[in-house]
């Protein structure tokens, strides 16, 4: 894998199918906040630990409306989920999401992103 970029995050591609692609993340920091109105993302955590923030209302929300690409500064009044390895979680389109990572921690994960129906 990749060194470790500012945003505290390395991924790599692991296989990719044109409308699906399956990438390996370590985060050992909290992840902005990010919105896909058109990609459905399936995490299966590998190891470490940590938790995802799911739904609410993300804080200075940018992008593409084009795209329905978007990343925040933070994210309010969303559910928390514990993250431990071996967990799948399903993360629905146009749900916005942050990973949180407690410090000195780290998680990895495996990402599976594809379309979502009818986008």
């Amino acid at each position: 894998m990749k060194s470790v970029a500012l945003d505290h995050s390395s991924r790599e591609t692991l296989a990719d199918y044109g409308d699906h692609r399956f990438r390996l993340l370590y985060r050992d920091a909290d992840g902005a906040p990010e919105q896909h109105d058109k990609i459905v993302d399936v995490v299966m955590v590998h190891s470490g630990e940590g938790s995802l923030m799911l739904g609410g209302t993300m804080a200075g929300k940018k992008g593409n409306a084009a795209t329905g690409e978007y990343l925040g500064t933070a994210l309010a009044g969303g559910q928390l989920h514990q993250l431990a390895p071996g967990d799948i979680l399903h993360i629905p389109a146009g749900i916005p999401h942050s990973f949180l990572v407690p410090r000195g921690k780290h998680i990895t994960y495996v990402l599976l992103k594809f379309p979502a129906a009818g986008k």
